[in-house]
């Protein structure tokens, strides 16, 4: 007898056959994030044979709302430090002065190295040829439940600002929207990085059940010279990738370094700041309303900053975990060529292995902890100092 599928069994088959063929590559996978940034004003591009280019439309367009954004903040500043000076506390000040000076400094910065952008992403798409669509639709499954539980608080917060009806809450809600906007479109992209790495750690690992299982049959020589130059093409083919998605990583630090290191001063100082007003200015039941919003914050940055890094250490964990495949087959053949090509790898993957130990959030979780902790440590001080003066 035929096992006849069901028809639920049918519909899940066919469900998961669209969403592979629409998340089938890193153009569409990207596309949500970077359309979202392209429409912020961050990313000017348009779509060209499945290509990211730069385009000098859109790139107005971001020269516009970079000068709206600047004009806004420094009014904003003005209205927090003149206007409404009786009126707001100290921390409050303090808060807005913070948010709106790294926002300048992020966003002026992005604006500078926007155009760069789009040639690391193309390289990005490039190395990313070697997944196949149902890796693409793994990633971009994973990818768009991430974006959209950071994005859904943010959204919701909308109506609190519309009514503040102050334009300093206006602009401290657009920071922190492209903050969040531009460190998902450097994770995202990251990640993508990280199941390149990891699809070269499989082939690895194939190839070491390969000659563990057909090494003994070496010893006669047709077999031997019939099987070796498929071994070596195989794995010159990974070397060449490994090569090329390494570079793509510097590249994406280079590129990213000094936005990203902003971006988590920015977290650090409205996780400090939000906690402050949680534990000690919002204790009356009155004022629930901005405690609540206060707690939703401090939450978001928090496990946005720990999803970041966690992706960041996955990527470096899976960068390392090829050095010890290198080793293992190492040990298990006796060729002298596919040693020596197994060498040379092991010497690249040497060489290139640092390449997430450096700048801005690309740095050692123990260095990010402390770097946390001393941040944290010295706005609360400061705070403290200066609430005790204004009392």
């Amino acid at each position: 007898m035929y096992n006849r599928s069901t028809k639920f069994e049918r519909r899940s088959v066919k469900k998961r056959k669209s969403w592979s063929s629409y998340f089938g590559s890193y153009i569409s996978l990207i596309s949500p994030t970077a359309s979202i940034n392209r429409f912020l004003g961050f990313l000017p591009y348009k779509l060209e044979s499945s290509k990211l280019v730069y385009s000098k439309s859109y790139s107005i367009f971001s020269t516009i709302s970079i000068i709206i954004y600047l004009t806004c903040a420094s009014f904003g500043l003005y209205e927090v430090n003149v206007v409404l000076e009786n009126l707001l506390t100290v921390t409050t000040k303090l808060h807005i002065n913070f948010i709106l000076c790294c926002g300048l400094m992020i966003f002026i910065t992005n604006y500078i190295k926007s155009r760069s952008m789009i040639p690391v992403m193309n390289h990005v798409s490039n190395v990313s040829r070697i997944l196949s669509s149902e890796i693409f639709c793994g990633v971009a499954t994973r990818i768009l439940i991430k974006d959209t539980l950071f994005l859904m608080p943010l959204v919701s917060h909308i109506p609190q600002v519309i009514y503040t009806n102050y334009i300093y809450s206006y602009i401290c809600w657009y920071t922190s929207f492209g903050v969040v906007i531009l460190t998902n479109l450097y994770t995202n992209n990251v990640y993508v990085l990280n199941a390149c790495f990891k699809h070269i750690n499989d082939s690895l690992m194939k190839m070491k059940v390969i000659l563990v299982n057909d090494e003994p049959h070496l010893l006669r020589r047709v077999y031997h010279m019939q099987k070796n130059p498929i071994l070596l093409t195989k794995l010159r083919a990974l070397k060449k990738q490994h090569l090329e998605t390494s570079e793509v990583v510097q590249l994406l630090n280079n590129t990213c370094s000094m936005q990203i290191e902003a971006m988590v001063t920015l977290m650090f100082i409205d996780i400090t700041f939000n906690m402050y007003k949680y534990l000690i200015l919002f204790n009356e039941i009155g004022k629930m309303r901005s405690f609540s919003f206060a707690l939703m914050f401090t939450i978001l940055y928090i496990v946005h900053i720990i999803i970041t890094v966690s992706i960041v250490e996955t990527t470096r964990s899976q960068m390392a975990k090829i050095g010890s495949s290198l080793h293992r087959i190492l040990v298990h053949t006796f060729d002298e060529q596919v040693t020596t090509e197994l060498e040379l790898f092991s010497l690249q993957v040497l060489q290139k292995g640092n390449a997430f130990v450096m700048k801005g959030l690309v740095i050692d979780a123990t260095l990010l902890a402390k770097m946390a902790c001393g941040i944290t440590t010295f706005l609360l001080i400061l705070i403290q100092f200066l609430f005790v003066e204004s009392c």
